[in-house]
């Protein structure tokens, strides 16, 4: 197993950072609860450019995993609860999985170890389909209303779950081929096409 060096860890933590901050300002679409549907999808899309580019520096395992980490630590400071830290992780470690089939010079399993760690999007949403009536009292408590609560349970039904999950994997899927068509010359570079 290769040692990770101190260039490893600044990619790790500022393409995490990047990756993280289109991921979160791409989100702010939640406050207009109609388009709440297509978070996973819109953070998912907009963000997979930039892991893309990250990719072509990810050359071990755990590189994946300290963004999932970061991820989930963010997530869970800013209210969306501690059961995103292991999903977090568990997530990752997926996806370093996958990128690992392709031995971390494939830009065609950089593109899937992304689609799944799109996975993590659906877990933002998760407490809307496991304990309802709990996020949507949180919502009415924590200053959205009584009517933002409403529109937000009418546009997130139950049955919408694995509709969600699906969309989250195809705007990670979308967003990592829009990155490799902008990045070509990085892919070439590396050697990954």
């Amino acid at each position: 197993m290769k040692k990770f060096t101190v260039k490893d860890l600044i990619n790790a933590g500022l393409f995490s950072l990047l990756t993280l901050g289109a991921f979160y300002l791409s989100g702010m679409i939640g406050i207009v609860p109609v388009l709440m549907p297509f978070l996973p999808f819109t953070c998912a899309l907009v963000s997979g450019p930039i892991f893309m580019l990250y990719s072509t520096r990810i050359d071990k395992f755990g590189m994946i995993l300290i963004m999932g980490i970061l991820f989930s630590l963010v997530f869970s400071a800013s209210g969306h609860g501690g059961y995103i830290i292991p999903f977090g992780i568990l997530i990752s470690l997926l996806a370093e999985w996958v990128m690992s089939r392709g031995n971390y010079h494939s830009v065609k399993w950089a593109r899937l170890a992304y689609t799944v760690f799109s996975l993590f999007t659906f877990s933002l949403l998760l407490p809307v389909f496991i304990a309802r009536d709990q996020y949507l009292q949180n919502l009415i408590d924590t200053g959205y209303g009584a009517d933002y609560a409403a529109k937000f349970s009418q546009v997130l039904p139950s049955w919408s779950f694995p509709f969600i999950i699906l969309l989250g994997c195809v705007g990670g899927y979308l967003g990592c081929t829009i990155g490799i068509k902008m990045l070509n010359k990085h892919f070439r570079k590396a050697h990954m096409i």
